[in-house]
Protein backbone atom coordinates (compact mmCIF):
# COMPACT_ATOMS: atom_id res chain seq x y z
CA UNK A 1 0.00 0.00 0.00
CA UNK A 2 1.50 3.52 -0.83
CA UNK A 3 0.33 6.40 1.49
CA UNK A 4 0.07 10.24 0.06
CA UNK A 5 -0.32 12.75 3.04
CA UNK A 6 -2.66 15.55 2.49
CA UNK A 7 -0.68 19.26 2.44
CA UNK A 8 -1.80 19.98 5.60
CA UNK A 9 -0.15 17.88 8.77
CA UNK A 10 -2.63 15.95 10.56
CA UNK A 11 0.21 17.58 13.51
CA UNK A 12 -1.25 20.86 13.33
CA UNK A 13 -4.47 20.01 15.03
CA UNK A 14 -2.11 19.79 18.12
CA UNK A 15 -1.90 23.89 17.83
CA UNK A 16 -5.76 24.00 17.85
CA UNK A 17 -7.32 25.59 20.92
CA UNK A 18 -10.35 22.67 20.74
CA UNK A 19 -9.55 19.03 21.07
CA UNK A 20 -12.51 18.18 18.64
CA UNK A 21 -11.24 16.77 15.62
CA UNK A 22 -9.31 13.22 16.55
CA UNK A 23 -6.50 13.55 14.54
CA UNK A 24 -7.60 14.31 11.06
CA UNK A 25 -9.63 17.68 9.62
CA UNK A 26 -13.00 15.74 8.26
CA UNK A 27 -14.20 15.26 11.95
CA UNK A 28 -13.43 18.53 12.68
CA UNK A 29 -14.61 20.82 9.80
CA UNK A 30 -18.15 17.80 10.17
CA UNK A 31 -18.67 18.97 13.39
CA UNK A 32 -17.56 22.68 13.58
CA UNK A 33 -18.14 24.12 10.10
CA UNK A 34 -21.38 25.03 8.37
CA UNK A 35 -21.50 24.46 4.59
CA UNK A 36 -21.84 28.26 4.09
CA UNK A 37 -18.76 28.31 6.00
CA UNK A 38 -16.94 25.58 4.00
CA UNK A 39 -17.78 27.75 0.79
CA UNK A 40 -16.82 30.82 1.98
CA UNK A 41 -13.12 29.49 2.05
CA UNK A 42 -12.96 27.80 -0.92
CA UNK A 43 -13.74 31.21 -2.24
CA UNK A 44 -10.56 32.82 -0.64
CA UNK A 45 -8.71 29.94 -2.01
CA UNK A 46 -9.23 31.96 -5.10
CA UNK A 47 -10.10 35.51 -4.73
CA UNK A 48 -10.81 37.99 -8.01
CA UNK A 49 -7.37 39.66 -9.51
CA UNK A 50 -7.15 42.49 -11.79
CA UNK A 51 -4.91 43.85 -13.57
CA UNK A 52 -4.45 47.87 -14.37
CA UNK A 53 -1.59 49.13 -16.27
CA UNK A 54 0.79 45.86 -16.11
CA UNK A 55 0.39 45.61 -12.45
CA UNK A 56 -1.48 42.35 -10.72
CA UNK A 57 -3.60 42.92 -7.64
CA UNK A 58 -6.29 40.69 -5.79
CA UNK A 59 -9.73 41.92 -4.74
CA UNK A 60 -12.27 40.24 -2.82
CA UNK A 61 -14.51 41.70 -5.53
CA UNK A 62 -13.07 43.23 -8.75
CA UNK A 63 -16.58 44.30 -9.99
CA UNK A 64 -16.40 46.69 -6.89
CA UNK A 65 -12.82 48.09 -7.80
CA UNK A 66 -12.53 52.16 -7.86
CA UNK A 67 -9.27 53.30 -9.24
CA UNK A 68 -9.79 56.65 -6.98
CA UNK A 69 -9.02 54.43 -4.08
CA UNK A 70 -6.57 52.24 -5.43
CA UNK A 71 -3.54 54.83 -7.18
CA UNK A 72 -0.87 53.23 -8.69
CA UNK A 73 1.82 53.98 -5.35
CA UNK A 74 3.95 51.62 -3.09
CA UNK A 75 5.80 51.33 -0.68
CA UNK A 76 9.53 50.43 -0.05
CA UNK A 77 11.38 50.11 2.90
CA UNK A 78 15.05 52.29 2.26
CA UNK A 79 16.24 51.14 5.58
CA UNK A 80 15.10 49.77 9.19
CA UNK A 81 11.65 51.45 9.67
CA UNK A 82 11.94 53.80 6.77
CA UNK A 83 9.06 53.40 4.31
CA UNK A 84 9.31 55.69 1.83
CA UNK A 85 6.25 55.66 -1.30
CA UNK A 86 7.74 54.08 -4.58
CA UNK A 87 5.96 53.12 -8.21
CA UNK A 88 8.32 50.69 -9.13
CA UNK A 89 5.79 47.65 -10.32
CA UNK A 90 7.40 45.25 -8.13
CA UNK A 91 7.10 47.88 -4.59
CA UNK A 92 3.49 49.03 -5.84
CA UNK A 93 2.32 44.90 -5.78
CA UNK A 94 4.20 44.11 -2.59
CA UNK A 95 2.22 47.07 -0.88
CA UNK A 96 -0.99 46.92 -2.44
CA UNK A 97 -1.10 42.45 -2.63
CA UNK A 98 -0.90 42.53 1.41
CA UNK A 99 -2.82 40.29 2.72
CA UNK A 100 -2.44 40.62 6.71
CA UNK A 101 -3.32 37.04 7.79
CA UNK A 102 -4.35 37.51 11.77
CA UNK A 103 -5.84 41.13 10.97
CA UNK A 104 -8.28 39.43 8.95
CA UNK A 105 -9.72 37.06 10.91
CA UNK A 106 -12.24 38.70 13.69
CA UNK A 107 -12.87 35.43 15.44
CA UNK A 108 -10.40 33.63 17.21
CA UNK A 109 -10.76 30.16 19.90
CA UNK A 110 -10.53 31.56 23.12
CA UNK A 111 -7.49 30.08 25.10
CA UNK A 112 -6.68 32.64 27.94
CA UNK A 113 -3.90 30.03 28.90
CA UNK A 114 -1.82 30.87 25.85
CA UNK A 115 0.48 33.90 26.62
CA UNK A 116 1.64 36.15 23.60
CA UNK A 117 4.63 35.06 21.77
CA UNK A 118 4.81 37.14 18.41
CA UNK A 119 2.41 40.20 17.13
CA UNK A 120 -0.06 39.81 19.54
CA UNK A 121 -0.66 36.33 19.03
CA UNK A 122 -0.12 33.39 21.15
CA UNK A 123 2.54 30.51 19.87
CA UNK A 124 -0.02 28.02 18.37
CA UNK A 125 -2.10 31.03 16.72
CA UNK A 126 1.08 32.25 15.26
CA UNK A 127 2.28 29.21 13.79
CA UNK A 128 -1.25 28.30 12.22
CA UNK A 129 -1.47 32.17 10.55
CA UNK A 130 2.20 31.01 8.64
CA UNK A 131 0.45 27.74 8.23
CA UNK A 132 -2.55 29.89 6.62
CA UNK A 133 -0.58 31.99 5.02
CA UNK A 134 2.02 28.84 3.38
CA UNK A 135 -1.59 27.01 1.85
CA UNK A 136 -2.92 30.80 0.50
CA UNK A 137 0.22 31.41 -1.25
CA UNK A 138 -0.19 27.77 -2.78
CA UNK A 139 -3.68 28.27 -4.06
CA UNK A 140 -3.37 31.79 -5.21
CA UNK A 141 -0.24 31.03 -7.10
CA UNK A 142 -1.92 28.18 -9.31
CA UNK A 143 -5.18 30.77 -9.25
CA UNK A 144 -2.55 33.62 -10.79
CA UNK A 145 -1.22 30.87 -13.07
CA UNK A 146 -4.44 30.08 -14.50
CA UNK A 147 -5.33 33.49 -15.08
CA UNK A 148 -1.72 34.70 -16.17
CA UNK A 149 0.30 32.02 -17.81
CA UNK A 150 2.51 33.82 -19.08
CA UNK A 151 3.67 35.64 -15.71
CA UNK A 152 5.55 34.40 -12.67
CA UNK A 153 4.54 35.70 -8.99
CA UNK A 154 6.74 35.49 -6.00
CA UNK A 155 5.26 35.17 -2.81
CA UNK A 156 6.56 36.47 0.63
CA UNK A 157 5.52 35.90 3.90
CA UNK A 158 6.53 38.28 6.72
CA UNK A 159 5.79 39.73 10.31
CA UNK A 160 4.97 43.18 10.29
CA UNK A 161 4.97 43.88 6.81
CA UNK A 162 5.53 47.36 5.53
CA UNK A 163 2.83 49.40 7.25
CA UNK A 164 0.97 45.59 8.07
CA UNK A 165 1.55 44.37 11.43
CA UNK A 166 1.06 40.84 12.23
CA UNK A 167 1.76 37.68 10.01
CA UNK A 168 1.41 38.91 6.53
CA UNK A 169 1.27 37.62 3.04
CA UNK A 170 1.76 39.16 -0.22
CA UNK A 171 3.13 38.71 -3.74
CA UNK A 172 4.19 40.65 -6.85
CA UNK A 173 4.83 39.56 -10.65
CA UNK A 174 8.83 38.92 -11.22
Amino acid sequence: MKSFQGNISKESLNLFASDIGSGEFFSYVGNLVSLEQAISVIGLLSPDFIELDGHVFWLPNAKQYDPKKFPLKGLVETEAGVLEQSSSRKDVERYRNIFSINQFFSKWEEAPSRPMFKVGLAEEDYRLCHLFAKQIAKYWSDALSDCFPDKVFQFETADDLLDEYGVCLTFWQL
